[in-house]
Parts: C-alpha cells; sequence; structure tokens
C-alpha cells in the first residue's frame, strides 16, 4: 500500500527534499515506508529508516 509523507502544514513532502532530523541533521527524504516510518539519506550517504516524527513528519496513505 503506497504512503506519503507530509509536512505539519499538511503539504506533501517530495523525494529527494531536504528534511532536518532530530532538530539538527540535514538528511534527503527517499520514501514513506509505512504508517510511522520513512526512509532517509544521510548526508555521508548512508540510507536508513527511521521514525517519521524525527523529521516532524507524519505518514498517511496516498
Amino acid at each position: 500500500m503506497p504512503y506519503i509523507a507530509l509536512h505539519r502544514s499538511g503539504a506533501p513532502v517530495a523525494e529527494g527534499e531536504e528534511l532536518t532530523v532530530d532538530a539538527n541533521y540535514p538528511v534527503t527524504f527517499l520514501a514513506a515506508v509505512d504508517p510511522q516510518r520513512i526512509r532517509i539519506r544521510w548526508g555521508w550517504g548512508a540510507v536508513e529508516e527511521i521514525r517519521a516524527s524525527r523529521a516532524a513528519v507524519t505518514v498517511d496513505r496516498a
């Protein structure tokens, strides 16, 4: 089932958009994975799935 990440304003988060994790680490948004997780790429290249709340976004069904 496809998911979409949303900013607190309700605007969708675009693939490749820069987000901030844990209030001060810049990351690149890759995809919404499930209702609570997103996939991001850290500045040093590592890809990780994290809780959406760490990046101040929510995840909903597309």
